[in-house]
C-alpha cells in the first residue's frame, strides 16, 4: 500500500493544499511557508489523537471550519486486497480512499448563566467509494421504510431499458431479497456513468481497520531527543527491533536462554535447594528466627525470575566516540545520526523485503540536516534514497541544497506562503508547486518530434546539471540564472552597491556551468513557481553553430526575437550581451584595460585565464569608489532582475490526436 496523494483542508496554514506523493519528497520553502503544517497534517491522518488539535490548528483560527485530510492509497498487495476487514472499503479499481476530519464541538451548558463551554476537538474517519446514483440501488439506503416508498412508484425502478421489476417480480420483496437483486442488477446493467463517489462517515469498526492496515507513519520532528527512540516499547522502532529479535530466536536458542534463566532462579530462590546462594539462605533464616519471637510464620525471600521478554525492556544504548556514555548525554549531531540509524535498521529488518515485506512505512523527518556536517548530509540523502528504493516512502523538510538533486526535480515540493488582505485582515495560506517527471517527458517530446524520452533518459539529461550551488535555487524567492562564475562573482557586488543585497532579498545567482544547461534549469525552476531572470552571452561571433543555436533557444523560450541583438538586450526577464560580458561592458567601464591589467598582475593571471577573478576585481574596485560606480547596463540588469515576476508555465504540450 502506497500513499498516492493527499488533500489537506483547513489545517494550520493549509487552506486547500493537494499534493501528489511518490517514493521520496523534499519539502522546501521559506520559514513559516507551511512545510511543518503538511508533515503534521500527515501525522494527524495516520496517528489521530485530540492532543494534536487545538483552536490554533484550524486555518486562520476559525473553529467553525472542519479540518479535512483526505488521502488515496494504491499499489495494494494481494494480501491487503484479500483482507476481509479491508475489502468492503476498497474502490472497484483496488485503491483505498480515506479521510480524517476534526471539528471543534461546543456543548451547551445546562446551568443558565454558567461559564461558556470551551469546547473540544472531535476526530472522525471516513471512506469514499463509488455507489449507484440511484438511491434504490444504494445498499445503505435499502430498508423497509424506503422499500415501501419506492414500491409506490415502482414504474420508475429502471435504468435505461433495464427494469428492476424483472428481477424482483410482482410482489414487494423483503430487505434481504432487494439487496441481493440490486447487486445482480448493478452487475448486469450499470456502467461507469451510473456511479457517483460517496463518503461514508464513521462506520462501525472502521477506525480499527485503519489502524491495522494503513502504513506505519514515523514522524521525527526537528527537535527530538534520542531518548524517545531508544526506549524499549512495543510501539517505537527500537523496541520493535528488539521484539523482532526475540521472534527470530530459534526453539533451540530459546531453550538455552530459558535454561540459563532457570539456573539463575535456582541460585536465588528456594526452588534451587542446595544450589541456592548461602548468603541468601543465612539472611532468610535470620529473619525467620527473629520473626518467631513475635509469631509463628515462615518468611521467604523470593527474587522475581526474569523472562526473555522482561529482559528486552531493560537495554540502554551507549555510544563510544572516544568516551563511552549513554547516548542521551551525547551531542545533538550524534543523537540525530543514531535516530536515523534506528529508523533505517527498523525499515530494513522489521518491515522485511520482497515476499516477506510486512506493513509499509512512511518516514516523515523535519530538517534532517540539523547538527550534521556536509558529508553527513549527503549520507542522509543516500540513506533516504535507499529506504525509498526498498519500497517505503520518505518525506522530509529541508533548508539544505545537499539533500536535493536537480535530476530528481520531481521529488521537490515547493511550499509558498501566499498573503492577502481581506477587509483589512491579513490572510495567509500555503500553496504548493510540483513538477511531475511526465510533464518534462511531454515537453521534450513536443519540442523534438521523433524523440522517445523516458523517466531514465530525463534523469540522465538533467543529471549533469546537478551542483549543490544550483540546488540552492530551490530555496530562493527569485533566481538570476547566469552562464558561469564571471557573472556569479560580480553581480552580487554591484547589487550590494546599488542597495539590493541579494542574500537579504533571498535572490540566488545560480551559475549554470555554461549556456547548455540554462534552459533546463529555467524549465525546472519556472515550473516550480520561482521567478527567473536569465543573463547570458549571445556569442554572435562564435563559429560553433551549437552555441548560437542555444542562444536562439534561450531567447525563444523567454518570448524574445532570436536574432543577435544590436546592443545589450535588457527586458523584464532576460538580458543578453551581443558578444560577451567582457567585450560589451568594457566601453561602459572607465579605464577597463588598466583595471584588467592590474587584476592580472596582482593575481598572477596569464592569457584568457581568470576571467571570473578579473570581473570580481573590477566590480570591487568600481564599487569601492565614493560614490560607487556601476556600469549603466549592470544597473538596468540588476533593477530588472530583483523585480522579476513569475508569469506562466513554459513547457510545451503534446498535440492532441484527432
Amino acid at each position: 500500500m502506497k500513499l498516492k496523494w493527499v488533500h489537506i483542508k483547513n489545517y494550520r496554514s493549509c487552506k486547500d493544499v493537494p499534493i501528489e506523493i511518490g517514493q521520496m519528497h523534499a519539502l522546501v520553502g521559506a520559514n513559516n511557508a507551511g512545510k511543518s503544517s503538511i508533515i503534521r497534517a500527515l501525522d494527524l491522518l495516520f496517528n489521530p489523537t485530540i492532543t494534536k488539535v487545538d483552536k490554533e490548528t484550524f486555518w486562520d483560527g476559525d473553529i467553525e471550519l472542519t479540518i479535512w485530510i483526505e488521502a488515496l492509497f494504491d499499489e495494494l498487495s494481494d494480501d491487503e486486497k484479500d483482507n476481509e476487514k479491508l475489502r468492503p472499503y476498497l474502490r472497484p479499481d483496488g485503491t483505498f480512499h480515506i479521510a480524517r476530519s476534526a471539528e471543534w464541538k461546543i456543548e451547551e451548558t445546562e446551568e443558565e448563566g454558567g461559564p461558556p463551554d470551551e469546547g473540544k476537538p472531535v476526530i472522525s474517519q471516513h471512506f469514499c467509494k463509488p455507489v449507484p446514483k440511484y438511491d434504490w440501488l444504494q445498499e445503505s439506503n435499502i430498508n423497509g421504510k424506503n422499500i415501501d416508498e419506492w414500491w409506490q412508484d415502482k414504474d420508475n425502478l429502471r435504468v435505461g431499458d433495464a427494469n428492476f421489476l424483472d428481477y424482483v417480480g410482482a410482489a414487494k420483496p423483503k430487505v434481504g431479497a432487494w439487496k441481493e437483486k440490486a447487486k445482480e442488477f448493478i452487475d448486469n446493467h450499470l456502467t461507469k456513468d451510473d456511479f457517483i463517489d460517496a463518503w461514508n462517515d464513521n462506520p462501525q469498526g472502521y477506525s480499527g481497520v485503519l489502524k491495522g492496515t494503513l502504513p506505519h507513519f514515523i514522524f521525527v520532528p526537528a527537535v527530538r531527543d534520542v531518548t524517545d527512540e531508544a526506549k524499549v516499547t512495543k510501539t517505537n522502532p527500537f523496541g520493535k527491533l528488539l521484539y523482532a529479535v526475540l521472534e527470530s530466536v530459534t526453539a533451540q536458542q530459546r531453550v538455552e536462554l530459558e535454561t540459563t534463566l532457570e539456573g539463575l532462579q535456582k541460585k536465588l530462590n528456594r526452588i534451587g535447594g542446595d544450589e541456592r546462594l548461602e548468603s541468601i539462605v543465612k539472611t532468610e533464616k535470620k529473619l525467620n528466627d527473629i520473626l518467631k519471637e513475635y509469631m509463628t510464620c515462615d518468611l521467604e525471600i523470593e527474587f522475581q525470575s526474569p523472562t526473555v521478554e522482561t529482559l528486552l525492556t531493560t537495554p540502554q544504548l551507549f555510544a563510544d566516540d572516544g568516551f563511552r556514555n549513554i547516548v542521551s548525554n551525547k551531542g545533538h549531531g550524534l543523537q540525530r545520526a543514531i535516530i536515523f540509524s534506528i529508523l533505517r535498521c527498523y525499515s530494513e529488518l522489521v518491515t522485511g523485503v520482497g515476499d516477506k515485506k510486512k506493513k509499509p512505512m512512511i518516514f516523515a523527518v523535519e530538517e534532517p540536516e540539523l547538527y550534521m556536517h556536509p558529508q553527513a548530509q549527503r549520507t542522509i540523502r543516500r540513506v533516504f534514497k535507499d529506504i525509498a528504493n526498498q519500497g517505503d516512502q520518505v518525506i522530509f523538510s529541508t533548508h539544505s541544497s545537499l539533500l536535493l538533486d536537480v535530476a530528481y526535480f520531481d521529488e521537490v515540493i515547493r511550499v509558498e506562503s501566499v498573503q492577502k488582505k481581506i477587509d483589512g485582515n491579513k490572510i495567509v495560506r500555503s500553496k504548493i508547486w510540483q513538477l511531475p517527471i511526465q510533464n518534462m517527458i511531454n515537453d521534450l517530446a513536443a519540442r523534438q518530434p521523433g524523440a522517445n524520452p523516458t523517466d531514465s533518459s530525463i534523469r540522465e539529461r538533467y543529471s549533469h546539471a546537478y551542483h549543490p550551488n544550483r540546488s540552492e535555487g530551490f530555496f530562493a524567492k527569485s533566481i538570476i540564472l547566469v552562464e558561469g562564475a564571471t557573472e556569479q562573482y560580480a553581480l552580487p557586488i554591484y547589487a550590494e552597491a546599488l542597495g539590493h543585497p541579494l542574500d537579504s532579498l533571498n535572490v540566488s545567482v545560480v551559475d549554470c556551468g555554461g549556456k547548455g544547461t540554462m534552459d533546463k534549469l529555467y524549465r525546472i525552476f519556472n515550473e516550480l513557481g520561482i521567478p527567473c531572470f536569465v543573463l547570458f552571452d549571445y556569442d554572435k561571433d562564435n563559429k560553433d553553430a551549437n552555441i548560437l543555436e542555444k542562444s536562439k533557444e534561450l531567447l525563444e523560450i523567454l518570448g524574445e526575437a532570436t536574432d543577435p541583438p544590436d546592443k545589450t538586450l535588457i527586458t523584464d526577464k532576460v538580458s543578453c550581451f551581443p558578444s560577451k560580458w567582457e567585450t560589451d561592458l568594457s566601453p561602459e567601464i572607465p579605464d577597463a584595460d588598466k583595471l584588467t591589467a592590474e587584476a592580472r598582475k596582482s593575481m598572477g593571471l596569464h592569457g584568457d585565464s581568470g576571467k571570473p577573478l578579473i570581473a570580481r576585481y573590477i566590480a570591487t574596485k568600481l564599487t569601492s569608489q565614493d560614490p560607487p560606480f556601476i556600469p549603466e547596463s549592470i544597473q538596468k540588469i540588476i533593477e530588472r532582475a530583483v523585480s522579476v515576476k513569475w508569469e506562466k508555465c513554459c513547457l510545451c504540450e503534446l498535440p492532441v490526436e484527432e
